[in-house]
């Protein structure tokens, strides 16, 4: 997130950004100032938002790239720096007594090097933990790519596997990183952006965490949102009795996840159109081959489109998925879907116990395998 070098923000003549700026408010406590190569008099915003509603909360013209904005704040509050022709917005933490520095990246302002104390280094040093994770992945991905044309299954599977385990150490920083800022604006944000992974955080766990939150934290709009989406998610999160269902199959009679029970079943969430669904189906196939005899059961889940029942049937034919199938043919409304497992993406499968109770999630391959087995063994 810090570039190597910064601009020496004490050689900036800020006071000759014009007569524009806040620099005189009155009882003003926050104080940005920033720089930015090649910019000009680009015009610079402060913002918040009220709802969806944007909120300048001061504005300036650069003057040769640099600026310097004044705002007071009752308690801390999340805001966001807009510069005229950079792309995004850069999001800031403004709390009384704060000075913050900017280096503004004039091709895309996320890159920008910031310099403060308190709440919004605590963030940024937070954004640069995850930028790590991220980074670690992104090779692991570029990894994957050059094993698919040329390398083993063995060697993509182990790449799959180093790469989930990047999200398992990702989110355990995140419980800690949450769980020691419990009382402040920067533990509320991240349990709000850690609500929206796609990487299926431990929700159980993020509940608890939210109990120990203060009544201030718990009552920010945006931390209120995280907890009702994480609680409906705990649902179906792991250690959690699977929510029953029931529809069509592809002859028309209705099934139901009770009447698919094995002694470890899988719910495949699946679509016809969806490429990595039909990528994982050859893995899921030899699984299933391997360990139905030994109790193993799967009912797939299919998001095909109104209509496209052809498509969801030649798909099961052509992959050669040799067990139970349902479908309301509803896309992204089935209820099924959508109301009780909260799908957002596919494909995305869960693991349950001859008890029906929830075990893991969107496993793959060697792993996949690894867990049916585990399960499959205890007594």
């Amino acid at each position: 997130m810090k570039k190597l070098a910064l601009l020496v923000f004490s050689m900036i003549i800020l006071s000759s950004c014009g007569d524009n700026n806040k620099a005189a408010v009155k009882d003003a406590n926050v104080s940005i100032d920033g720089a930015g190569m090649g910019l000009g008099n680009k015009f610079v915003k402060l913002l918040t938002y009220n709802g969806m509603k944007e909120e300048i909360l001061d504005s300036v013209q650069m003057n040769e790239g640099h600026f310097k904005l004044m705002e007071k704040v009752d308690k801390p509050k999340l805001a966001f720096l807009r510069v005229e022709g950079v792309p995004s917005d850069l999001p800031l933490i403004l709390e009384s007594g704060s000075n913050i520095k900017i280096d503004i990246d004039s091709k895309h302002i996320r890159r920008s090097a910031v310099i403060s104390q308190g709440l919004n280094k605590k963030f940024y040093d937070y954004l640069d933990q995850i930028k790590m994770f991220r980074d670690k992945q992104e090779k692991l991905a570029k990894l994957y790519q050059a094993a698919n044309n040329k390398g083993t299954e063995a060697q993509k599977t182990d790449i799959i596997n180093r790469y989930y385990a990047i999200d398992d150490e990702r989110h355990n920083y995140e419980y800690k990183f949450i769980d020691e800022n419990k009382n402040n604006l920067v533990g509320g944000l991240v349990f709000e952006s850690i609500a929206f992974d796609k990487a299926e955080p431990d929700y159980n766990k993020l509940l608890k965490i939210y109990d120990g939150f203060s009544k201030d934290l718990k009552d920010l709009p945006n931390v209120k949102n995280a907890y009702n989406r994480i609680k409906g998610l705990a649902a179906t999160s792991i250690g959690s009795k699977a929510p029953d269902f029931s529809a069509p199959t592809p002859d028309g009679k209705t099934l139901s996840l009770k009447d698919v029970m094995g002694k470890v079943t899988l719910i495949d969430f699946w679509a016809s159109w969806c490429r990595p669904c039909r990528a994982e189906n050859p893995y899921v196939v030899n699984i299933y081959k391997k360990y139905h005899d030994k109790g193993l059961n799967i009912i797939g889940v299919s998001l095909d489109k109104p209509g496209n029942k052809e498509a969801w049937l030649k798909a099961i034919k052509d992959d050669g998925l040799i067990w139970n199938h349902v479908s309301n043919l509803k896309y992204w409304q089935d209820p099924i879907a959508r109301e009780l497992y909260h799908v957002e993406s596919i494909p995305q499968t869960f693991i349950l116990d001859k008890n029906g109770v929830i075990r893991a999630k969107n496993l793959r391959r060697d792993r996949l395998e690894a867990k049916i087995k585990e399960l499959l063994e205890e007594k």
